[in-house]
């Protein structure tokens, strides 16, 4: 039996207000969303069905904002912002995102189980992090 590796901080409480930088990848690490051209991002229907969900977000939800995000051919790069501490934790809003996506895009087993989180501390971090999901395309290798 697996067992699955807890990545989140021990005593940090995730119904905190603040910023949150999460990746998803699909399960084995398929190309789902499209092909990286010439260093760009080119979105097939199930990249752009995504897209949509994520750019609907915001219209969904009072307390949390999909604040900025990168879609990639077989992972999903967003920071989430809690305007004010909420009643659910960060675990539940991916879980609840991640069904949402398998749902609406009909793929069976889309997403790895876990996800990788980081908490923003500083607006210095928060600018790297989003340099660092605008460049993204142009890596020509990423290992995930």
């Amino acid at each position: 039996m697996n067992v699955r590796k807890n990545l989140r901080l021990k005593e940090y409480d995730y119904t905190k207000k603040g910023w949150y930088f999460i990746t998803i990848c699909t399960k084995e690490m398929k190309h789902h969303f499209g092909s990286l051209i010439d260093n760009k991002m080119i979105l097939n229907n199930n990249g752009l069905a995504l897209k949509k969900i994520l750019d609907e977000y915001n219209e969904t939800h009072n307390d949390i904002k999909n604040d900025f995000y990168q879609i990639m051919p077989n992972h999903l790069h967003l920071i989430i912002k809690f305007d004010d501490d909420i009643d659910h934790n960060l675990g539940s809003i991916v879980s609840g995102l991640k069904s949402k996506c398998t749902r609406e895009l009909g793929i069976s087993g889309l997403w790895q189980k876990n996800y990788y989180e980081r908490v923003i501390r500083n607006q210095k971090e928060y600018d790297n992090i989003i340099k660092y999901i605008e460049e993204n395309p142009y890596r020509e290798k990423y290992h995930w």
